[in-house]
């Protein structure tokens, strides 16, 4: 079946398109029809027009159907979101009624689905002259548009250039440089002809046409404005053609169909500096209409391309979507349990919940994927006969050049890690007369506005959120799925991840948790092809029910440079053929989530949604003092066959306050849950060490590649099995090779100071940053010598026994602020919360089973992290295999 592509050409007072046959390049002359549009109308008018245009094209005089169109492309006028086909116009009094409006999805529908895409009119009218033959062979060519505006476009081999280099200015834009009094749109456009006319003491006019006409009649005072137009034009052009070398200028417009009363003048005056040749455009009005539909082919052929591409760059599996097996020795996916009916799955049934409704908020983390969930959803509710308008709030987001420069005093310069906790909040990040410039289409069934943020436009009608797991979104933006919020700029993943844990998710955190009290319906996103959501009444219920009784958080896995074997061999449900895993984030309150169950499928939301809703529950006497900052975190750290951590400190509490705005420092311990060859653990100074010497051989270190002599300058101990090392804040450590450490800390976690990292490099073949001025600020050199035993290797002692079980203590530093207990338990033990929360981890054993006063009953394995809330007052642990030694570790604020 033979293919076309159809070019349609947005203009300020019409709308116009043509065929392209996709075997020759050519226009179908036939095809060709231009109509008139109200570009002040409804929203719904802009589709009906566009819908006449398309059967016009397609009629009797051109045999050719739908179903052979390959592509639909459309030369749009800005400000535009090109990638996404969403309206960004606005203000200039024509197309209002779309802004923020999904276009492409409104095309998509009107032609069967097929692919659309966008394209700047400049670049569409450069395109289709390249492509005619105008300035095809030459290899560099500026193509300009006289109109009402003034469009450029920069082509090197019909490539459109918009880097700011070699001669190409900021996004390849000219109409916005200054000139004269103003910009030069204001002097190479429509309205300075009109302007400059109409100052004179002559008839009014309107259009460069009727001066034309005066002109070709030898009118003196409009051949005077035309000079006046060729000398500004030749003074304005001649450095930029003087810095890009363009073999050609190409020039389109209505004020081009005047050239013959300026062309000769200005090539003449422009051969004088520099041999461009000056062309008249070839194809006129449609030239855009065949630069949009080579811009269809060209995407089309890209997208065949990228179709296979990664939308998740990990090694470890997506969760799945229903609980698969409860007799398992690790939970990988553990679940909360609503009861049944809780949980609907699949786009059908969410389309069923939509069409209940006139105007809906869809609200969301960053990193959703809000295209695909439009199309998903305006593809099932076409089906149901309902016309549906999808509006992105992002359309009223400041541009990132203006975010950038707000967020500068938050990420930190050129430090790749570290940055400052924001104080700004979601609203920041738009323009709040924009917000109210989105407006619902009344003629369609369903108005959707949509996107991060959504809520802020108050459109009155149930709120939809889609949360993303951290993980994920992270996965997403290493296989550069996911920008940062309002950011266009691609950066390196250390730098995305320095701008989500200062920035994005600090704004997007206190957005969740200011609607939460409004969401009606939750929705997990993670797995784009069966969206999982249940209502907000049921969400909330579960965070309250879960708050009184025991949960366990989801983990996530992560490989590292200094990674090990343990965890890959011992934990069932993760991927045995990495290379390596170096940390489980099993209790972190920032990162992790929790799944919540219901007729086995498997909904999760972030941590912190609990923390909002329930965190008195939660945390008891210490909640006024944390509020939704879980404050202790369990994760391990595997070197089994691996390499040494990086010899680090982290900061004292004062420094992380001033420095990086964070409530309270990052406390550790290391407790050896696993260990084999005698490893070795790095803990304090040796005597006699001096601060200068150690900075000066940190440094030529670093600068020479040249390996420290780490054992002159720290301690090392023998690790044993179930030995607890404390490293308060300050401390020089690092835990050596062949290590399973279950690290027991307050809950900041990315304050590490790398002052020593054996040389190595990171697994993106990069040296992985040290932060050794950071970690001289803080490192203290009196933790060293005969002190460091006592003070920082924690010696257990027995507070209770009995027939069921021993209650050892294993004392913390004074600057621990949490404490750490272990049971050997025999049989079962009743312990009560006395208002505070209970961290725990089976370190020995296989299983035991928590029954809380309120009822519910939970089975925990080897290895893995549960919570007992402040509310659950009380519980019972019950040990499932009483033959074997059963050890637990309990930690708690102290």
């Amino acid at each position: 079946m033979k293919l076309y592509y159809l070019g349609i050409d947005i203009g300020g007072s019409h709308i116009s398109g043509a065929l392209v046959d996709s075997e020759t390049d050519l226009l179908v002359a036939a095809s060709y029809q231009k109509t008139l549009l109200d570009s002040n109308g409804p929203c719904d008018s802009f589709i009906k027009g566009f819908q006449d245009l398309i059967e016009k094209i397609i009629n009797d005089n051109t045999p050719v159907n739908l179903h052979q169109i390959g592509a639909v492309g459309i030369s749009m006028p800005g400000p535009f979101n090109y990638k996404d086909g969403i309206s960004e116009i606005n203000g200039v009094k024509k197309y209002d009624s779309l802004f923020g409006l999904n276009v492409k999805q409104e095309i998509k529908k009107i032609v069967n689905n097929v692919p659309v895409y966008f394209l700047n009119d400049a670049e569409s009218f450069a395109i289709g002259e390249y492509g005619a033959g105008v300035a095809m062979h030459n290899s560099r060519s500026i193509v300009l548009t006289l109109g009402t505006g003034f469009g450029c476009t920069y082509l090197i081999d019909g490539c459109v250039q918009s880097e700011e280099k070699n001669g190409v200015p900021p996004n390849g834009y000219l109409y916005n440089i200054p000139f004269k009094d103003g910009i030069a749109d204001d002097y190479f456009s429509t309205r300075w002809f009109v302007k400059k006319w109409n100052e004179l003491d002559r008839e009014k006019v309107h259009t460069v046409k009727e001066i034309t006409i005066l002109a070709d009649d030898h009118d003196s005072d409009a051949l005077s404005l035309f000079d006046e137009f060729t000398e500004n034009f030749i003074q304005f052009m001649t450095p930029w053609i003087l810095k890009f070398q363009p073999e050609s200028l190409v020039l389109g417009g209505g004020i081009a169909k005047a050239s013959h009363h300026f062309l000769d003048q200005m090539t003449k005056k422009i051969h004088q500096v520099n041999k461009t040749e000056i062309h008249i455009c070839k194809l006129w009005d449609k030239a855009a209409i065949m630069g949009a539909a080579l811009h269809a082919n060209n995407s089309l052929k890209k997208q065949d391309l990228e179709q296979n591409k990664e939308w998740r760059k990990t090694q470890q599996y997506l969760a799945p979507e229903k609980k698969e097996n409860n007799e398992i020795s690790y939970d990988a996916y553990p679940s909360f349990s609503l009861g049944e009916n809780k949980i609907k799955a699949g786009i059908e049934e969410f389309a069923s919940w939509i069409e209940q409704h006139k105007i809906i908020t869809i609200d969301g983390y960053l990193g959703v994927f809000w295209s695909h969930l439009v199309e998903s959803l305006s593809a099932e509710l076409k089906k149901r006969g309902k016309t549906v308008r999808c509006f992105h709030v992002d359309a009223a987001m400041k541009s990132s050049d203006k975010l950038d420069e707000m967020l500068v005093p938050y990420l930190g310069g050129d430090d790749p890690l570290f940055g400052k906790i924001t104080d700004k909040n979601l609203i920041d990040w738009f323009d709040t007369e924009k917000l109210k410039l989105i407006k619902p289409d009344t003629s369609a069934d369903i108005n959707i506005i949509l996107g991060c943020g959504a809520s802020l436009a108050q459109w009155q009608g149930p709120i939809v959120y889609f949360d993303l797991p951290k993980n994920e979104l992270q996965f997403r933006a290493r296989a550069g799925m996911v920008n940062n919020l309002g950011s266009k700029n691609k950066i390196d993943n250390r730098r995305t991840y320095k701008r989500f844990f200062f920035v994005d998710w600090v704004v997007l955190n206190k957005h969740k948790n200011e609607i939460l009290p409004d969401i009606d319906l939750i929705a997990d996103e993670q797995r784009p092809n069966n969206y999982l959501f249940m209502t907000g009444d049921a969400l909330r219920a579960g965070l309250s029910q879960m708050a009184k009784n025991v949960f366990r958080p989801r983990p996530w896995f992560e490989p590292g440079a200094w990674g090990g074997t343990w965890m890959k061999e011992q934990m069932e449900g993760l991927n045995k053929e990495v290379d390596n895993l170096a940390w489980s984030f099993e209790l972190m309150v920032l990162e992790n989530g929790i799944m919540f169950e219901s007729d086995q499928y498997l909904l999760e939301v972030s941590f912190d949604f609990l923390m909002f809703n329930n965190y008195k529950e939660v945390l008891g006497d210490c909640a006024e003092k944390f509020k939704h900052d879980f404050p202790i975190r369990f994760d391990f750290l595997d070197t089994f066959d691996g390499g040494n951590l990086s010899i680090q400190c982290h900061p004292t509490p004062e420094y992380i306050r001033e420095h990086f705005g964070m409530p309270f420092t990052q406390d550790e311990t290391y407790y050896i849950l696993d260990c084999k060859n005698e490893p070795l653990v790095y803990l304090g100074f040796q005597d006699g060490v001096k601060p200068e010497e150690f900075h000066k051989a940190l440094l030529q270190s670093q600068k020479e590649v040249k390996e420290l002599d780490v054992d002159k300058y720290i301690q090392k101990f023998t690790a044993k099995k179930h030995d607890l090392f404390l490293i308060p804040n300050g401390t020089i450590h690092a835990s050596g090779s062949n290590n399973l450490v279950l690290e027991i800390s307050s809950a900041p976690y990315i304050f590490t100071f790398k002052m020593y990292d054996w040389l190595r490099l990171d697994l993106d073949g990069k040296p992985r940053p040290l932060n050794i001025e950071h970690g001289m600020r803080n490192v203290d050199f009196e933790r060293k010598g005969d002190s460091v035993v006592p003070e920082l290797i924690s010696v257990p002692y027995i507070i209770n026994q009995t027939e069921e079980y021993t209650l050892e203590h294993l004392p913390t530093h004074p600057e621990h602020f949490y404490d750490v207990h272990r049971y050997t338990l025999n049989n079962k033990i009743h312990i009560p919360t006395n208002n505070k929360c209970h961290v725990w981890m089976l370190i020995e054993g296989t299983s035991v089973i928590i029954k809380t006063k309120n009822g519910i009953r939970q089975r925990f394995n080897y290895a893995e992290t549960f919570v007992v809330p402040a509310s659950a007052e009380s519980y019972t642990i019950y040990n499932e295999n009483p033959n074997n030694k059963t050890l637990l570790i309990q930690a708690f604020v102290k």
